[in-house]
C-alpha cells in the first residue's frame, strides 16, 4: 500500500509517520515566495501542513506524478518541516 512519509522533530529528537494513501482526503500543494507549502487533508478529518523551501513547485509535482504511476511504496515528505 503506497504511503507518504512525514518526520516530526522536536527537541527530544526525531520520528517518521507514514499516512497511507488510501486515507488522503486531499492534497494541496501552492508556491508562495520561493517555498512549496502542502497541505495534506486526511479523510479523519486532521489536517497536516509542511513547507519546503527547497524544492520548487515543479520538482515536488514531477516527483508526485512519479509516485503516483510508479510501484514506489513510500512518497518522502521527510525534508518538509510539520507545521504545528
Amino acid at each position: 500500500m503506497k504511503s507518504i512519509r512525514l518526520k516530526y522533530c522536536t527537541d527530544n529528537g526525531c520520528t517518521f509517520r507514514f499516512v497511507n494513501r488510501s486515507n488522503l482526503h486531499s492534497v494541496e500543494v501552492v508556491e508562495k515566495k520561493g517555498a512549496v507549502f502542502i497541505t495534506l487533508s486526511l479523510k479523519t478529518g486532521e489536517s497536516v501542513s509542511l513547507l519546503s523551501g527547497a524544492e520548487t513547485l515543479d520538482v515536488f509535482n514531477q516527483r508526485w506524478s512519479r509516485f503516483e504511476a510508479s510501484e514506489e511504496i513510500f512518497f518522502d515528505l521527510a525534508e518538509f518541516e510539520v507545521i504545528r
